[in-house]
């Protein structure tokens, strides 16, 4: 019995197929898809399974960001994957949604909004792809959407603004029902979204509540008034 031929019966023996398979990290995206993309919905083998075209095949899905495989001799292989997380969106033509992740990217297009994602406006731009950052002609404004997002997300607040307004770079605007919230440009970004969520913490607007927060100059008294 040749050499080739021994390690040809190795490689393929069933004692080498993986009977353990875990995915982890996953929170939008189904485990069965991630399987289904990676080739292992009918097990799969320690050898033979290819990770580079795995992880090409599961990262077409927008909403993956990341992909690592960790094998275990002889039998078990985990998937742990990022995903990312979508921050809002922004009215396209023909009644579409682009729905964008915290650093611009667009993630999926859906024909309804969502209650729990704020509106952006003020993005000009005349194409987009999937996947992809959306190619805008005023990039300061989109860099005022990713630097909030951004802070939004990490405070847990996406759900609570209705609206991002990037419109001028230079006056920022956040929309919370009928509460008007001024930011200014992207300077001390992180202070404005600091004192915001610590207002939330403690009060938040009833529906069809008009007033506005004043965020511009966060070192000094923010000023905060319901209008009657």
């Amino acid at each position: 019995m040749s050499v080739v031929f021994i390690i040809v019966l190795i490689v393929f023996s069933p004692l080498f197929n993986f009977v353990y398979i875990s995915v982890h990290g996953n929170f939008q995206i189904s485990s069965e898809e991630i399987l289904e993309r990676a080739g292992l919905t009918d097990s799969g083998n320690f050898f033979l399974f290819a990770p580079n075209r795995a992880e090409k095949d599961i990262m077409q899905n927008p909403y993956i960001d990341q992909v690592v495989f960790t094998r275990t001799f002889p039998d078990t292989l985990e998937i742990r994957v990022i995903e990312r997380f979508l921050s809002g969106f922004i009215e396209h033509v023909d009644g579409m949604f682009l729905y964008v992740d915290e650093f611009g990217r667009v993630i999926e297009v859906r024909s309804y909004k969502s209650e729990e994602l704020p509106i952006i406006t003020g993005l000009r731009f005349s194409s987009f792809h999937l996947g992809e950052l959306l190619p805008v002609n005023n990039p300061d404004a989109f860099n005022a959407v990713v630097v909030y997002a951004q802070l939004l997300n990490r405070h847990g607040l996406v759900d609570r603004i209705s609206q991002l307004d990037v419109s001028d770079p230079n006056n920022i605007r956040l929309r919370i029902y009928s509460i008007e919230v001024y930011l200014g440009d992207t300077r001390n970004a992180h202070e404005k979204i600091s004192i915001l969520d610590g207002i939330l913490d403690v009060w938040y607007p009833a529906p069809y509540t008009p007033g506005f927060l004043d965020l511009r100059e966060p070192g000094r008294d923010h000023i905060f008034r319901i209008l009657r």
